[in-house]
């Protein structure tokens, strides 16, 4: 009686352990099932279409890419794009954090701060890119519209996740008059860093999006933008596409490092 109670268990154990391999090898066809699908889509609507000037293959566009990948000068390229996007992004996570947090602590620091934030938010991201070609070098465009895309974002996630603290945690710890600093740190820190890391995530797409739209407008060195500018003069689909291909990938692949590396779950 007592060896089926024992060895029922260490069964269990092992069906999970098959289970969870197949659900995984599952939604992973269910992936490229998916992905498949959108390609079958697209080559269909280039059959309708059956213009090369306005709409590409997808095998067409596939054969740029490969072309672009083997070329030394595209890798250069993506690192300064791939370097403007971090350096706008990282500068928007620390400031809207920090910030975030103090106003999250302090009515009055919000209230001084939420209407530059709200400003942004609504400002278009043309009117900024536009305003920072006047202001700076065609290189430091994209850092700065970067950046005012996506501190709002970070600062709100941050302000979010202070408010959303536990009172009854804030109650014990003022009881047993615990340090500010330790509060900041263990409580209100750990507690707003899911909202911390959501809105990390939601700015990374955002980031990509504004920093190669300040690149096609301001025309910097080695950039992924400017590319996108002379495929479009040049009338060439195909290329734009694989630089906007070469974009999403970037950017999702950010996403998927920072959410591997702070636990988020995307899903």
């Amino acid at each position: 009686m007592m060896a089926s109670i024992i060895h029922h268990p260490s069964k269990k154990g092992t069906d999970l352990k098959n289970v969870l391999p197949r659900n995984k090898a599952l939604a992973t066809w269910k992936k490229i099932l998916i992905t498949l699908l959108w390609i079958a889509v697209w080559e269909v609507a280039y059959l309708i279409i059956n213009n090369d000037v306005y709409f590409p293959s997808p095998i067409e566009t596939a054969k740029t890419l490969c072309l672009l990948i083997l070329k030394k000068g595209t890798w250069l390229i993506i690192g300064w794009s791939v370097y403007r996007t971090l350096f706008a992004l990282i500068s928007s996570v620390v400031l809207g954090v920090i910030i975030g947090i103090a106003c999250g602590l302090n009515r009055t620091m919000y209230d001084i701060f939420n209407p530059l934030v709200v400003v942004l938010k609504s400002t278009p991201v043309v009117s900024v890119i536009i305003i920072a070609i006047i202001w700076f070098r065609s290189t430091n465009v994209p850092v700065f519209s970067g950046f005012l895309m996506c501190f709002p974002i970070v600062f709100s996630g941050t302000v979010a996740g202070i408010r959303n603290t536990d009172p009854k945690l804030i109650e014990m710890c003022s009881f047993y008059r615990v340090k500010r600093s330790d509060m900041l740190s263990a409580l209100y820190f750990r507690s707003s860093l899911p909202y911390i890391n959501a809105s990390v995530v939601s700015a990374i797409g955002i980031c990509w999006k504004a920093v190669a739209a300040a690149e096609v407008l301001s025309m910097p060195k080695n950039s992924i933008g400017a590319n996108l500018y002379f495929a479009k003069t040049t009338l060439d689909p195909a290329a734009l596409f694989a630089w906007t291909f070469i974009i999403i990938m970037l950017s999702f692949i950010l996403e998927t490092i920072y959410a591997k590396v702070s636990g988020y779950d995307k899903n």
